[in-house]
């Protein structure tokens, strides 16, 4: 209920007698109310006590503020927010120093010392590409290289195996030369066919290049054409040479 303030106090009209301290109530009719809900008494009865009529509180003028309440307690951490947006990419960064320097390779070998490598390429030596051909062992001198993966083959297999490494045949043209393919074979302790024959004219040999051979090694009472059919030409464990039966297997060795 909205609190109620005298809104008029009634008094008798002038020379009417005074009202008595004690007095009954009377019940007075409801009149207009002016747009009040509580009712106006619209005439005077001497014996009736003074009234206060009230109406509906109106707003006031506001308050002063208040005096600031003590400070509280710092509140718990709130709970973390989502991650905002990547940020755009900083600029390119300093080069960095040089590495060091890395251990001479063991590329290198001379007259007949062995070198282990996988993969040799046309003029060079270690580990290099050679048409997908790996080789593990080889032996250089001068300009050339012998190597061999212990494949063998017959003479055409060897051939063909040679030539698609970009290289041919072993054939050796001086006693070092002999001397490093010899090497290779008592590694492998297997003999291998040389890029020579005479299946051109019996008796006559010659290198692939058809140049009649010039140094040889033969092995005591060779060649002799066992059986009429001993065209092509292989080298022993020894470094000496034996002509021999084109089809059978030997050991190869390529040169480079």
């Amino acid at each position: 209920m909205s609190p109620l303030i005298p809104l008029s106090l009634l008094q008798p009209p002038h020379g009417s007698p005074a009202q008595p301290s004690s007095c009954p109530l009377r019940k007075i009719k409801p009149g207009k109310t002016l747009g009040l809900t509580t009712p106006v008494v619209r005439k005077w009865d001497s014996n009736a006590c003074t009234l206060v009529v009230c109406a509906p509180a109106q707003n006031g003028l506001p308050g002063r503020d208040g005096k600031d309440g003590l400070k509280g307690e710092k509140g718990d951490r709130g709970l973390r927010g989502l991650p905002g947006k990547a940020g755009s990419p900083g600029p390119k960064g300093d080069q960095g120093p040089m590495g060091e320097r890395g251990p001479k390779a063991e590329c290198c070998v001379t007259g007949k010392q062995y070198v282990p490598f996988q993969r040799v390429k046309k003029g060079r030596y270690g580990m290099q590409k050679l048409n997908s051909i790996d080789f593990i062992n080889g032996s250089q001198i001068s300009e050339k290289l012998f190597a061999a993966n212990g494949s063998a083959g017959d003479y055409k297999t060897s051939k063909a195996t040679c030539s698609r490494a970009g290289g041919h045949l072993a054939s050796p043209r001086t006693s070092s030369e002999n001397g490093a393919i010899q090497q290779i074979i008592q590694r492998y302790n297997k003999a291998a066919y040389l890029d020579i024959n005479d299946m051109e004219t019996e008796g006559i040999f010659k290198y692939q290049s058809m140049e009649v051979i010039g140094y040889v090694n033969w092995a005591p009472g060779e060649p002799n054409d066992t059986g009429g059919g001993e065209d092509c030409v292989e080298m022993y464990t020894d470094g000496r040479w034996n002509d021999r039966s084109c089809e059978e297997e030997r050991l190869i060795i390529c040169e480079f």
